[in-house]
């Protein structure tokens, strides 16, 4: 996630109220659909800490690390998109108004984009390491960084509409204004 506040001229920022519903929706399911992926990666690492049980704890781990894979990739998919057509239409639509910048919020949310990925890169890096001897202590210290990351990107995902949908709520209101 890399926010940039240069201007735009396609897409959702050519004013359509139609285009920019799409992308508010986009947005919500796109984010509940990811939700969802944490959830499974973080009732999969709490089971693994809470498990006595240390070759299904070894296989349970092995199967996230995958599933981190897929959703990693879900979720660059989704911030391209957001980086490409959302992001840069809000910038420079909220630019033009005499209001403070948002840039800073936008910069607050790519920081824990950041944090959370990196968190999923030391899980992915330790389950890497892991030999047939290892001990039941350090798959749960293994899978705590897992259940880290889920917690900060939920929350990412949670403050990302707290900044976006209010702004489009705007955008749609002023929109109306204008052409009425």
């Amino acid at each position: 996630m890399a926010i940039h506040a240069a201007g735009y001229t396609s897409g959702i920022a050519s004013s359509n109220p139609d285009e920019l519903a799409y992308a508010t929706d986009r947005l919500r399911a796109e984010h509940e659909e990811l939700r969802e992926k944490l959830r499974e990666l973080e009732t999969g690492a709490k089971e693994v800490i809470v498990s006595d049980d240390l070759v299904k704890s070894k296989q349970l781990v092995q199967e996230l690390r995958d599933q981190t894979q897929q959703f990693v990739e879900m979720l660059e998919r989704h911030s391209e998109w957001e980086e490409r057509e959302l992001f840069p239409f809000l910038l420079t639509y909220f630019d033009r108004h005499s209001a403070p910048s948002i840039l800073p919020s936008f910069w607050v949310l790519e920081k824990d984009h950041q944090l959370g990925l990196s968190f999923i890169e030391s899980f992915q890096e330790a389950v890497g390491k892991v030999t047939p001897l290892v001990p039941k202590k350090q798959l749960a210290e293994i899978t705590a960084h897992l259940v880290q990351a889920c917690l900060i990107l939920n929350d990412h995902f949670t403050m990302e509409e707290q900044v976006v949908f209010p702004i489009t709520e705007q955008v749609m209101t002023d929109l109306e204004l204008f052409f009425c």
